[in-house]
């Protein structure tokens, strides 16, 4: 009899750890991020303005530098509240060279992050309305997992729903 009883208990704890399986997964959401339709085209608009600003910074550099040593080549000829006004006014212009290169740094920042969470707004409930229709009761970030048998990865499907759903996304 308690070989029977132990038979039946082992029987619904195999079925139960089975079907615990089937409601674990998990996902790479940078990966869906990154290499969605959309995803791809903010990766290029954002490669885009980053050349577009260090091409702008470099211009202002360059020029800051042709002042500089303009301003070096004159030191032994202007007298002393000459070169210190040029000085003055270099100084400035590094100044304001730094504001801007902080600024533009700041707003491709910002414009990155927003972009990215506007993804991430759209992803979320395609992700939950994916995991109610297949019953899935847990879910977990990839890169937190150390490891994970590729059955139980979702990436791809989700990748596939979303690019269905959301292939052209307006980003400002």
């Amino acid at each position: 009899m308690k070989f029977f009883l132990k038979i039946i208990i082992f029987f619904f704890l195999f079925l139960n750890f089975a079907e615990a399986n089937n409601a674990i997964k998990f996902v790479d959401i940078n990966y869906i991020v990154n290499n969605s339709i959309s995803g791809k085209k903010l990766n290029l608009i954002i490669e885009n303005k980053n050349k577009k600003i260090k091409d702008e910074i470099t211009k202002l550099r360059k020029n800051l530098d042709e002042k500089k040593s303009k301003i070096l080549t004159q030191k032994d000829i202007l007298k002393k509240n000459e070169l210190d006004n040029l000085i003055k006014d270099y100084e400035k212009e590094v100044k304001r060279f730094n504001e801007i290169r902080k600024k533009k740094t700041d707003e491709i920042n910002s414009f990155n992050i927003k972009s990215k969470k506007k993804i991430l707004d759209l992803l979320n409930p395609l992700i939950t309305s994916y995991l109610k229709k297949e019953s899935i009761q847990l879910l977990f970030q990839k890169d937190k997992i150390i490891f994970g048998d590729e059955d139980l990865d979702i990436t791809k499907e989700i990748l596939k729903i979303f690019n269905e759903n959301y292939n052209k996304i307006k980003f400002e």
